[in-house]
Parts: C-alpha cells; structure tokens; sequence
C-alpha cells in the first residue's frame, strides 16, 4: 500500500526545528528513515494549480488549472475538477485496477468516479455531493470514529473567517478542521482498504497567512501573543495524525509526505492595476462617473476602508451572507475593472500572487494586442515592472518569468503572460482591481504570511533508501513516481521525471502511451454555488 499526506503549505523552514526539538516526533521519523528533498512548486505556488499539477503529473499548460479563477478580462470563472483536461493519478490507478481513496484534495469537487472512494475539497459548495460513491458520508458520519465519537459531517474548510481579535475562535476552529480530516481518515482507511491513499490537510495553510507574524518574531508586525505557539501546535496536531495512520499501514508499504508548495514571511501587497494605471498600461472609461470613482479611490474611498469598518464593528462574516448581486452593486460603487477602457489598455493584474495577463485579441473579450504586436507589448510591460519600487524607493521586483518559459500545451495560452516574484514572495498582489488607490498597501485582512515556491517531499518505507537528502525535486516528479513505485509505465505525457535515486533498487524507468485516456467534461459552478465559492475564497484571502 501506498499512503500519500497532502501537508498543505508545509515549509521545512519549520518542520526541520520542530522535528529537532520533538515537537513532531514522526515527521522526525519519516526524515530520518527515508528521503527528503524541497520541492518546487508550480508558478504561480498557489494551491488550486499545483495539486493538479502533482494529479496529473503534467504542466498547467497541459491540465489547464492556473490559477483558482480563470480571468476573462474584467470578468473570471471558478476552477473545478472539470477544468483538469488530464486523467488524474487517481483515474490511471482505477483504470490499471488499484483501488484509491483520496480526502479533501483540492481541485477534487465535483467527485469524478474512480475505483475506490474520492471526498472533496475547499472548493466544494454547501450540500452538494462530495463524495463518490455519493452516499459514502451518509454512511460513515454516524459512525464512530477511531476516538468512540461519531464522526459528523464531513468538514471540506473552515467555519470562522480570521480578523485580528478572534485569535482563540480561529484556531480553534482550525484544530478542529485537521481533527475532523483525520478521524475521518483514520476511519475510512479500516473500513474502505484501498491499495492508494491520499489524506490532504488544508488547515495549517489556512492559518499560516493569518498567525505567522505571532510566531516570527523577526517580522515587521510581530506582536507578542498567547498565541505565539499556535502555528507550531497545529503542526504537532497534523504530526499526530501522520503517526496514526502510518501505524495502520500493512507490512511492506511505503508513505509519502508532500506539500503543494512552502511559506513565509508576508510584509505588504501590491495593488499592480493602479501601478498600471500610473504607467499608462490600463486605461479609465473617460465618463464622468468614473472620474469621480477615481478621485475618490485616490483619497482613500475603497473597498479597503469599506471592510475596515465592517471588521472593526465586527460583521465581516456577515458579508458572506449578502447576495452576490448586493455586494455588486456596493463594489460598483468603487472603481473597479468595470472601470477600465479595454480598448485602450494594454495589460491588467488578476491573481494574488502577482499574474499579468496582456489584453490580447482572441483570449480577453476586448483585446487589443494582437499576435504581431504580442513581444513589443511585453517588453513594454515587463519594463515598467523593473521600476516598481517599496515606500522606500527599493526595487521588489526579485524575478519576472514569462509565461512561455513555463507553460506547455493546448492550454497555455490561457495563463499569465508574465508571473511577478514580489520581494522574494514576501509580497504578494491584490488578486481583483485593487484594495486601495497606493500601489503598496497591506493585505486587507491583515494577514502575514504567504506562499514560498518550495514546499516539501518526505518518502519512507518499502523499497525507499534511508536518511538520504536531495536537491530539490518538482511537483511534477511525484505522479510518475509513484506509478514507477508500483511497477507501472509511465505516460508519456507527463512532463516530470521519475525520482530513480530515491529507491533502494531502481529499476529501469517503462513509458507508455496514453492510448484512450478520457476526461470530464467540462462543467462550471451554478450562479449559488459560485457565489458561495467566491465568498470561501474572499474569506481566505484568495479573492
């Protein structure tokens, strides 16, 4: 048996101290006793393109999922697990007859069929099915758990939405989160064998951009706290959870422990469409409104003092609650990208971790740059990034990557056209228009912590060499090495490689082609289910 734990945003920046200092004594185990190596990421290392890029063992270029939203211009539409336009790993095992169960994987909703069982993910609305077979909660929730209680509805996110104040609710609700993942696991794992399973625990990302600047006490914002601790607790919960089920693994098994990408230090956020705007690049409608809307969002008139003062009266998670057509018209009451002049703008910023997206003729509804003119407009942008500086006149820009030089296939055209490193990923961009009418601002929920491009890869057990270090691996690798593991060819298609140093007694790696491989067809979110997944994002900061 193959058992895979997806630690969501794990870094070993704290796992390696921790695990030291016995706080995450099977961690520490698994290290000692197996491979460890980082692990890059996919760009942007954003949750919702990396785990189907580990899925599917292919480039986002070739599953098309890049980010959690898809931008069309001034509009977006959500990502789901029709959007993967590759079989997953999960699908390839089913068909080769293993039998998988995978838990809370994002980019997993809505349940795709497999041989096994599939719980889904953050992205899952309200009362849907998220599960295949479609009654697997209803038949386990009343059951009780490995702790003698029943198990409960199955949880896919958090129920309490953080803002500075309700500390000691947040994480409370956050423990509570990875304990329902892993009882549920614990649970499921006797009582539905599988020969592939996968657990992924998105908790501890969750609470990372909220807490970190209470742990790190070397950040701008750090604040002595109760809950100095909290982070690495969480990790010690997760860590439990890792021993209890690698201890019900059978004789001969192997595990792994993967994150989707790693995470640090949050100083400040980047409003790049009013940076665009000061470089001429995106164009205002030239109308009398939205003049007035600009002159008011440059002195301070924005969604950013609007959800100040809902926080300080204590009813943001109200928000969640108001329909998205109220909350429209209340941002169009702010300038926003209903305000822009498509026809004469030439790049735009959509994504939290610094995407742009050129205005192309044929990809954005209005474009403007076409096939011809596509390398002189972005030279032209990428030139104007150079000169972003801090409110200390420092350049942030640490790397510019072009979005040719890492995507590949049918769908690549469809990402960014140029990924911005903002300070070495210690600053991050407004993910819609923009926050407040300053290019640097802080993020609007005050949070501290964000992604880092490494994550982690942990392997143990069965046919895995022991106490060995690598140079870093890529999130691509994962899927055929896995196949390899179990003695199967890999696809041709997948862009990574198989990790041959990690085994005990390599074998030579076998190819395959894909032959018939299918996939969903593709299906969006209803106008109620959007919107509630619209309102989870905004609450995690993703939107």
């Amino acid at each position: 048996m193959i058992l895979i734990i997806g630690f969501d945003g794990a870094t070993f920046d704290l796992i390696r101290p921790w695990a030291a200092e016995g706080y995450l004594p099977n961690l520490a185990r698994l290290m000692d006793g197996g491979v460890t190596a980082g692990l890059a990421s996919t760009l942007p290392p954003v949750t919702s393109p990396a785990w189907p890029t580990f899925m599917t063992g292919v480039n986002p270029g070739k599953h098309g999922v890049f980010d959690f939203i898809q931008p069309h211009g001034e509009n977006f539409t959500l990502v789901n697990s029709t959007r993967i336009r590759q079989p997953t790993l999960w699908q390839r095992l089913s068909a080769l007859g293993y039998r998988v169960g995978v838990l809370n994987v994002p980019v997993t909703y809505p349940p795709q069929p497999v041989n096994g069982f599939v719980v889904t993910d953050i992205l899952s609305p309200r009362n849907a099915t998220i599960s295949h077979p479609a009654d697997l909660i209803a038949r386990y929730q009343d059951t009780p758990g490995p702790d003698g209680r029943p198990l409960g509805p199955y949880r896919v996110a958090p129920n309490v939405q953080y803002k500075p104040g309700n500390e000691a609710e947040f994480i409370a609700d956050i423990y509570d989160l990875i304990d329902a993942h892993g009882r549920w696991a614990l649970a499921l794992m006797a009582a539905e064998p599988v020969d592939v399973l996968m657990v992924h625990f998105i908790a501890m990302d969750v609470a990372k951009h909220a807490l970190w600047r209470f742990m790190d006490h070397n950040h701008a914002r750090y604040e002595s706290s109760p809950y100095e601790h909290a982070i690495r607790d969480g990790y010690a919960r997760v860590d439990k959870y890792v021993g209890r089920l690698m201890e019900r693994l059978p004789a001969g098994s192997s595990a792994v422990v993967m994150s989707d990408h790693g995470f640090g230090p949050l100083k400040n956020m980047v409003n790049l469409n009013v940076f665009f705007m000061q470089q001429g690049l995106l164009k205002l409608k030239p109308d009398a409104m939205t003049q007035l809307k600009a002159w008011a969002f440059r002195h301070g008139i924005t969604p950013a003092g609007a959800y100040q003062w809902v926080s300080r009266v204590g009813l943001q998670n109200l928000v969640a609650r108001v329909s998205k057509k109220a909350r429209n018209d209340i941002v169009g009451k702010f300038l926003s990208f209903d305000s822009v002049d498509w026809s004469r703008t030439i790049a735009y910023s959509m994504g939290h971790v610094g995407q742009v997206y050129l205005n192309r003729v044929g990809r954005e509804p209005h474009g403007i740059v076409s096939d011809a003119d596509y390398d002189r407009r972005l030279n032209e942008v990428s030139d104007a990034l150079a000169e972003l500086r801090d409110e200390g006149g420092q350049p942030i820009l640490t790397r510019l990557t072009r979005g040719h030089d890492v995507y590949h296939g049918p769908y690549a055209e469809l990402g960014p056209d140029l990924h911005l490193e903002l300070d070495h990923y210690a600053m991050i961009a407004c993910p819609l228009f923009a926050t407040e009418g300053r290019v640097m601002t802080r993020q609007i929920r005050g949070d501290s912590g964000c992604h880092r491009r490494e994550g982690i890869f942990i392997a143990g057990g069965a046919g895995i060499r022991s106490g060995i270090a690598l140079p870093e691996a890529n999130i691509l690798d994962l899927a055929p090495t896995l196949l390899h593991l179990l003695g199967e060819p890999v696809p041709r298609v997948m862009d990574g490689r198989v990790l041959s140093e990690i085994f005990t007694d390599p074998a030579p790696v076998r190819y395959a082609d894909d032959g018939e491989a299918t996939v969903a067809a593709e299906q969006g979110f209803d106008a109620g289910e959007a919107e509630q997944i619209e309102e989870r994002l905004r609450g995690l900061g993703y939107l």
